[in-house]
């Protein structure tokens, strides 16, 4: 009895000796979220404002003192939009143990990404080109390219327009907008006109000159990057009058920079709401999307595009993560959590067990350039 009685008091002593350290170690964890972006490349323009609305999120919570006791820990692999880069990237994400991958690169990129995260960790898509299957770990807060499509349409109907032209790239983001244009366009019984260019152009002459004819009043550039540029230079070289809408990716003030001496007589875009958050009606969307704009603006000196909100609402998602879900290594626990959820954020994600696209068309709106800043667009007269 004293033998077992003196073990006890060794056992317990050695615990209290040990449980501060072991407290402090667990203290000094801290939530690995991985970022795939390509920093490089013609599709940096769209990876560097990703990573800018990441970094903030980041800095801002670990200036906070981090979640539940932990800090963040971002771990960013620039994948320079290459598929064989992104599935490198993410097997690294995956064998340091991140509990998030943010997937903030493009549509190849992202595909090859995909089977990798069978099992988890839970990954986060901004790009609006995936739409990815309920029953897996991968989550998208962009509406899908077919509903951005769907609000082109809406903006047709409302200026009484039946026919539109289309510049589309060749590559796998211009597959999916070529097939939501004949999908879309087609339903509502529209007459598209659709060509097809190469990310590495330099003139899109010929091809705008295939799809704008005399009675064409609106050209949709469907696509990102550098590529766009070409497409809007050759406009203006051609003399072209008809409003040009742009995609959701060239709304930034890096793109406006580069096309402002070049740019058509109207310049559209395609854009979430939370851009011009005044017409968004629900009161803490709307707060939200005036406090981001707010923070952003002071934090980089530059204003707000989809493609930062995209990255915000991201952030949201991963936050929450975070914050709600008592494992967020159990990555079943996660997708319950988000399928059963509403997300607060700039746009209020709503995830589904049948759909891990977390916006509609609602959020979709046409915006014009103003000087610098993008306002809600009036429609073609």
């Amino acid at each position: 009895m004293n033998g077992w009685y003196l073990r006890s008091v060794a056992v317990a002593a050695l615990a209290a000796v040990l449980l501060p350290g072991e407290l402090a170690a667990q203290a000094n964890k801290t939530w690995l979220v991985g970022q795939v972006a390509p920093l490089t490349g013609p599709a940096a323009t769209v990876g560097t404002r990703l990573d800018k609305a990441v970094k903030m999120w980041v800095e801002d919570v670990n200036t906070a003192g981090g979640i539940a006791g932990r800090k963040v820990e971002l771990s960013t692999c620039n994948d320079e939009n290459r598929p064989e880069k992104a599935v490198a990237c993410a097997r690294e994400m995956i064998d340091k143990g991140a509990v998030i991958i943010i997937g903030n690169t493009l549509t190849a990129s992202l595909r090859a990404m995909l089977p990798l995260v069978r099992s988890g960790p839970t990954m986060l898509i901004p790009s609006p080109n995936i739409v990815p299957s309920p029953d897996s770990y991968a989550f998208q807060v962009s509406p899908s390219d077919e509903s951005i499509t769907e609000s082109v349409a809406r903006y047709m109907q409302a200026s009484g327009l039946k026919k539109i032209g289309m510049v589309a790239a060749t590559d796998a983001s211009g597959e999916v907008g070529v097939a939501s244009a004949r999908k879309v366009f087609g339903a509502h019984g529209f007459d598209l006109q659709l060509a097809r260019i190469d990310l590495r152009a330099t003139d899109a002459s010929t091809q705008l000159a295939r799809v704008v004819g005399s009675d064409t009043r609106l050209v949709y550039s469907s696509y990102s990057g550098g590529g766009a540029v070409t497409v809007v230079k050759s406009y203006k070289n051609l003399g072209l009058e008809p409003p040009m809408i742009v995609s959701y990716a060239n709304i930034s003030d890096a793109f406006v920079q580069i096309v402002k001496d070049v740019k058509p007589p109207r310049l559209l875009g395609t854009a979430a709401a939370g851009i011009v958050p005044d017409v968004l009606k629900d009161p803490g969307e709307r707060a939200r999307s005036k406090a981001f704009l707010a923070a952003y603006t002071k934090r980089y000196s530059e204003p707000v595009d989809m493609i930062n909100l995209l990255g915000k609402a991201a952030t949201d998602v991963a936050d929450a993560i975070l914050r709600k879900v008592p494992n967020p290594t159990d990555f079943n626990a996660v997708k319950k959590y988000l399928e059963s959820n509403v997300v607060e954020s700039v746009h209020n994600q709503r995830f589904s067990p049948t759909s891990h696209v977390g916006l509609d068309s609602s959020a979709v709106v046409i915006v014009e350039l103003k000087g610098r800043s993008w306002v809600l667009a009036d429609p073609v007269k």
